[in-house]
């Protein structure tokens, strides 16, 4: 049992149960259904890990459906606590449709430009979190492609997405106060 056994393995249950645990995931978390790709590749992360240290599972669709299941409550839990925070925000993943929501609501929409008002927020990024932005929100890429790319865990990677979108939810409000002063 080493690597291949792993890969193996991960490969032969990921094909066969990553559809239905991702629709389990998504009914069990109600508003937060967001987060079911991502229970998903963090069961799936666990249950590869442990392959790896050479424990044999009787029931895998036991265990990685258990995972799900806590990484469900996880997941559930820290979308609440965010919630009050976010103002309903979709996690940031449609900023710009926020701030030209925001910007139509409180200025007149001639003065404002949008892909200006968007290139400000994104200044406030370094080049790994506009990478990072990039990849996730423009090009859609999930957790594991993103881990690849970046050679980390998919777990790494969520969290890297989390803080990049508290970084960003931050920013809205100075953005939009700038251009309610009328500045640039």
């Amino acid at each position: 049992m080493g690597k291949s056994y792993a890969d193996e393995q991960f490969e032969l249950y990921f094909e066969k149960y990553s559809k239905q645990l991702e629709k389990f995931c998504a009914v069990r978390l109600e508003e937060a259904s967001d987060f079911a790709g991502d229970c998903v590749q963090e069961a799936f992360c666990v249950f590869y890990r442990k392959l790896l240290d050479g424990e044999k599972f009787e029931n895998p669709r036991a265990f990685l459906y258990q995972t799900a299941n806590n990484m469900m409550l996880r997941a559930r839990k820290e979308y609440f606590k965010n919630a009050k925070h976010t103002k309903n925000l979709d996690d940031a993943e449609n900023v710009a449709v926020y701030i030209e929501k925001e910007v139509e609501e409180r200025i007149e929409p001639d003065d404002v430009d949008i892909d200006k008002a968007k290139d400000v927020l994104l200044s406030v990024l370094d080049d790994d979190e506009r990478r990072l932005y990039q990849m996730k929100y423009v090009e859609r890429k999930s957790l594991k492609d993103i881990s690849k790319i970046l050679d980390i865990t998919p777990t790494a990677a969520a969290k890297r997405t989390s803080r990049l979108r508290a970084k960003i939810t931050n920013s809205i409000t100075p953005v939009l106060s700038e251009f309610r002063k009328g500045g640039s």
